[in-house]
């Protein structure tokens, strides 16, 4: 009986979770629709990029393949 009423308990707890999940989710969809809709209004400070500085690159991250193969990295 005691193994039933763990397993009941631990499908309650990932139901819970499951839902949690779900939730959070949800939350990061809404939030980066605002923030793509920020960028895109000029009235918003700070949410566009600053066109006259250049982005700094960070080694193998988002790397243009063909700035990798000229540098030869990865």
């Amino acid at each position: 009986m005691e193994h039933e009423e763990q397993s009941e308990k631990l499908s309650r707890e990932l139901e819970r979770l499951d839902e949690h999940s779900d939730e959070v989710g949800e939350r990061i969809d809404e939030a980066r629709r605002d923030w793509e809709a920020k960028e895109k209004d000029p009235t918003i400070p700070g949410a566009q990029p600053d066109q006259a500085e250049e982005e700094e690159s960070l080694p193998g991250v988002a790397a243009d393949e063909e700035t990798l193969s000229e540098e030869g990295g990865p």
